[in-house]
């Protein structure tokens, strides 16, 4: 069955996360791609996280490079421009996120890269912007995190410590917007015939994350404030965060306080309703209503009180640690865990795209490929001969 990308090509120079991200969920949709690694070593995920039950391939690579054709090359030889060019004038698509400028030396930049294709969309993932004072520094998913005052919004404010969120937040933000970018560069340039290019930075990407929180604080000229507990949110009233129950962890969200009498009763606590008389009271409030909340939770059990406020409408789950995750009713459901057969890896699970479509589903065509395993079979089908792989050989290029 035809994607809903089907047909479209394109060429990557994307290592680490965000752009393998990308290419991986377009991968996933439809789209032909390819992606060009270093020669010899490849994508520094391939060999990161390295678990011997999966025949000592990298983890992180596995997960996020997926339908995908690799091809490794050393483009800095003659060759491998003869090769990367005719790439490009096949392709709808460059995307990248390499270091800026990096592909403009390569002499593969958007400027070059519109001489041979003028209706590729030229797609980069920066860390910072393509100019400015941090343009040339290395870019991470820490570091954007740390810039972009994200650190100073999540989790408890203990001697007012930043807290550095525990998976790479950043990076898969950026690479949503970066898919967002391409798709709406793409529809243009199908339309017009125009290219051009789409720049995303991580730096921007953390503040763009932070909309409602950074309009608050730049409208009102108040920082918001991290409560010293695990309430969820810098502008949520209480109740309203994790909570501990007598065999787990639960939450409860944002119309747990519509009715303080209600909860009270819920809970048998007599404390609650009277620090809830208003939205300034459950701000005010909201570290020691957590901890009388909390204080009755840890007498019963997760279910109990899910049961329990799921009657009324409260709106409230469960915490599900990894353990749990693939045994919860609705992950099994909606299928989102896949299993993939890998030629080197052997059976290995991944997650899939959490996108349905109604008669274009996003498939799982191609396995993580091996390094340069397309090679050939790429350079094949942009015309070289046997002569010509035979030269590109010898060149040591591969």
């Amino acid at each position: 069955m035809a994607g809903a990308l089907d047909g479209v090509k394109i060429l990557g120079f994307t290592h680490f996360a965000q752009g393998p991200f990308a290419l991986q969920l377009l991968g996933d949709l439809g789209a032909e791609v390819i992606n060009i690694e270093r020669q010899g070593t490849g994508d520094f995920n391939r060999h990161f996280q390295q678990l011997d039950n999966l025949g000592g391939e990298g983890v992180f690579f596995l997960a996020m490079n997926r339908n995908k054709r690799s091809m490794s090359l050393n483009l800095k030889t003659t060759e491998s421009r003869e090769i990367v060019e005719k790439l490009i004038a096949e392709s709808d698509v460059i995307m990248t996120n390499y270091r800026a400028g990096a592909l403009d030396r390569l002499g593969f930049g958007f400027e070059q890269a519109r001489k041979i294709n003028p209706k590729i969309v030229f797609c980069e993932a920066l860390g910072y912007g393509s100019s400015g004072p941090y343009a040339s520094l290395p870019g991470q998913d820490l570091l954007a995190q740390a810039l972009s005052g994200l650190t100073t919004m999540i989790g408890p404010d203990e001697d007012g410590r930043p807290v550095a969120g525990g998976i790479y937040e950043v990076d898969v933000y950026g690479s949503l917007m970066l898919v967002i970018g391409m798709l709406s560069a793409l529809y243009y340039a199908k339309q017009t015939g125009i290219g051009q290019k789409v720049s995303v930075d991580l730096l921007s990407s953390g503040v763009h994350m932070q909309s409602q929180e950074l309009a608050y604080y730049l409208n009102s000229g108040k920082v918001p404030q991290r409560p010293h507990n695990h309430s969820g949110h810098v502008l949520q009233a209480s109740p309203y965060g994790v909570y501990k129950t007598g065999d787990g962890w639960m939450v409860l969200s944002t119309n747990a306080g519509d009715n303080p009498t209600q909860l009270g009763e819920l809970i048998g606590s007599s404390e609650v309703a009277p620090l809830m008389k208003d939205n300034e009271a459950k701000m005010a409030n909201r570290d020691q209503l957590h901890t009388i909340i909390e204080n009755r939770l840890v007498l019963d059990t997760t279910e109990h009180w899910i049961e329990k406020f799921r009657a009324v409408g409260i709106w409230c789950a469960r915490v599900n640690t990894y353990e749990d995750l693939p045994k919860d009713p609705q992950i099994i459901h909606n299928g989102i865990i896949k299993e993939i057969d890998h030629p080197v890896a052997g059976k290995f699970k991944a997650i899939g795209t959490p996108i349905e479509f109604s008669e274009t589903p996003p498939t799982i065509r191609r396995t993580p490929p091996a390094l340069g395993e397309h090679n050939e079979e790429i350079l094949r089908e942009l015309g070289f001969g046997q002569a010509d792989i035979d030269r590109f050989e010898k060149a040591g290029i591969f």
